[in-house]
């Protein structure tokens, strides 16, 4: 694995070997990370329990098209399946479905091993949070079954009434509670929309790659 940092002075290719020394180096007080794609696979259980919203409305979620779509919010992917639907598709409805269908799934949501071993080292330094454009009960059911959660300072999410990345909302509350300033707080996303936000927020920002 390797990441992209990004900060005020531009782009740079990290590899994965220089991640910790990067946070004790620039003196960090917190880190956030984002939670689907970045410290879990959850790609599955997600697509089951939108699966099964829809189906509960007759309709069916083609796997490509959901795919094409990963890192949306919840709402914001199911009115674009709604716009192709047609007339009829209840959008909340299938919301509320699709956050309690994914208590059905969540077995198959794994930690991403690399990620996981980072979380672990770098929560014994400074304080964590996730920043998330899932819903915070979604990103719990998440880290509880995979082990992670303990080294969760706290999450933030959609929940908490903010705007989805890449508004900065989320990273910026994140901060807040964690009594931080945005300068002295780093990023860990897997996403172009996640690396948006945390710059728009002010924050320097690691882009992982595979």
């Amino acid at each position: 694995m390797y990441a992209e940092f990004h900060d005020a002075d531009g782009t740079r290719r990290l590899p994965e070997s220089d991640w910790e020394a990067l946070i004790t180096t620039r003196g960090y007080a917190a880190v956030v990370f984002d939670c689907d794609g970045t410290l879990v696979e959850s790609a599955d259980a997600h697509f089951r329990a939108f699966q099964d919203a829809v189906a509960a409305q007759g309709e069916v979620l083609d796997r490509d098209w959901y795919r094409q779509r990963t890192g949306l919010d919840r709402h914001s992917l199911l009115s674009e399946f709604a716009d192709a639907a047609g007339p009829g598709f209840d959008v909340p409805r299938a919301v509320a479905d699709s956050i309690a269908a994914f208590g059905d799934h969540v077995h198959l949501v794994r930690p991403i091993p690399r990620m996981a071993d980072l979380l672990m080292r770098v929560s014994s330094l400074v304080p964590v949070a996730v920043g998330t454009n899932a819903e915070t009960a979604v990103a719990s059911a998440s880290l509880t079954a995979t082990g992670l959660s303990d080294a969760i300072r706290l999450i933030v999410s959609i929940s908490d009434g903010l705007p989805p990345k890449p508004s900065p909302d989320i990273f910026a509350t994140a901060a807040r509670r964690l009594q931080v300033q945005a300068r002295d707080t780093l990023v860990i996303e897997d996403s172009t929309q996640g690396v948006a936000a945390a710059r728009a927020a002010g924050m320097d920002v690691l882009l992982v790659r595979g």
